[in-house]
Order: structure tokens, then C-alpha cells, then sequence
């Protein structure tokens, strides 16, 4: 349920201040797993000032078990940039940025008649990031550092994330891919892969049609194989 932190990072010089709102219907069905066919709704948040840029989002999934499907689960998720002003003069380290944040959520489930709740996997994470420039295209990378509680010792992730504007920006590709280790029961350490590349139409009233493809790898319990799961979605950007 990562959802998509990372692509703000790239919108730094085309916005001030922005924050959106999308709604996507999710549908394909995991191994070992039921179908997902449900509403997952984002709110995203971001807001550069003189030392960097703050991002908050908030996933709700809506999959309860009850006649309406109520959310049964939420994530949140919050980071900051901070700009390193010793290295604005190199032009190799300008660009380097210093990064912390902080992901947490809570989720609700029912076994046969009895429905409990349960508190998804909280972590810290701190590193640095910078952009990688291909031509006209900016590849933005996170190297971070992994603390959860839960964990039998510290997890490292890389984060790649993109976006670009196409046909006088009526088209974006956005995206972003998440690279890190969590614990394997008693084998040591896994490597599980996420990531949520992005296709928009851009309407000239602020909304947006498209959709989303969930790519993971070893993120689902008891999934082995890659997982693709495409959605249909809406976004307004206020």
C-alpha cells in the first residue's frame, strides 16, 4: 500500500504549494488471495519553504467486509527535505539533499464473525537524496536508512521516482520504485520491491484521468511471484 511519497519530489519547479486528491478503483487478484476489486483514495500534501520542501500523504483502502465496503485500512506518511547550503557552490553535491521521514497506519480485518484491528509496520527512515539528469529526463534517487521496532536489526532502501510532462503537458508519466530489506523469518533478510508507475491525462480544469499499475515483489505474505495490480483513477490537484 506504499503509495506514491515519492513523485512530489519531483515537482519542485513546477509548483509552490499543491496538494491532490486521487481515487482509483483497484482490481486484480493476488496469489493465494482474493480478488481486490475496491476504492483506494490518496491525499497528498507538499509545500517547499527557504530550507526545503515538506511532503504528508494518507492512503485509505476501502475493503471492509459490510454491505458498504468501509475503510479497513489507513497508511500515512510524512518526509522532509532539507537542502545542504554548504554544497550549493559544487556542482557535483548542489543537489543533495538530506532526508527523514516517518510511515505508519493501522488496518481492520474479519475472521469468520469476529473483526479485529492491527497496527501496520511503523519505520523511520533517514538518508540522502539526488537527482540523476538523463537528457531531458530526472531520475530522483533516495539512499535511506530503515528503523522498525519490529525488526530483528536496521533495513536499508533505495528510492527511484520520476516524472515527466509530455504533449504540452497534457500527459504525465510519473512513477516510483522502492527497493528494501525486511526481515525472512529465520532466513535473515529479503529483498522486497514496490512500485507504483503512473499514466495521466491532465483535463485544463485541474483534473486528471488515468490510471496506476501496483508492481511488488515479496511485499504480499505468502506471495512468491511478481505481483501487478492495474487501477483506473481520477486526481484533482487543488
Amino acid at each position: 500500500m506504499k503509495s506514491n511519497f515519492t513523485i512530489v519530489f519531483l515537482l519542485l519547479p513546477l509548483f509552490i504549494t499543491a496538494q491532490n486528491f486521487q481515487l482509483h478503483y483497484d482490481f486484480g487478484k493476488p496469489e493465494n488471495a482474493k480478488a481486490r476489486d475496491y476504492f483506494v483514495s490518496t491525499f497528498e500534501f507538499f509545500r517547499p519553504d527557504t530550507l526545503g520542501y515538506t511532503f504528508l500523504f494518507v492512503d485509505f483502502e476501502y475493503n471492509a467486509k459490510s454491505p458498504s465496503k468501509g475503510v479497513s485500512s489507513g497508511y500515512f506518511e510524512i518526509s522532509r527535505k532539507f537542502y545542504m547550503p554548504w554544497f550549493r557552490h559544487s556542482k557535483a553535491f548542489r543537489q543533495l539533499g538530506f532526508h527523514i521521514e516517518y510511515d505508519g497506519g493501522s488496518a481492520i480485518t474479519t475472521n469468520d464473525t469476529v473483526t479485529y484491528g492491527f497496527n501496520l509496520a511503523k519505520s523511520w527512515l533517514t538518508g540522502f537524496g539526488y537527482p540523476v539528469r538523463i537528457g531531458k529526463f530526472t531520475l530522483n534517487s533516495m539512499f535511506l536508512y530503515k528503523y522498525s521496532p519490529d525488526a530483528s536489526s536496521p533495513d536499508f532502501q533505495i528510492t527511484f521516482a520520476w516524472c515527466q510532462m509530455l504533449f504540452r503537458n497534457r500527459v504525465t508519466l510519473s512513477g516510483f520504485f522502492d527497493f528494501w530489506t525486511a526481515d525472512n523469518k529465520s532466513k535473515g533478510k529479503k529483498i522486497i520491491v514496490y512500485g507504483e508507475p503512473q499514466i495521466w491525462y491532465n483535463t485544463r480544469q485541474k483534473l486528471s484521468i488515468g490510471s496506476e499499475f501496483k508492481i511488488s515483489k515479496n511485499f504480499f505474505p505468502g506471495s512468491k511471484r511478481v505481483e501487478v495490480f492495474p487501477t483506473i483513477g481520477v486526481k484533482y490537484t487543488f
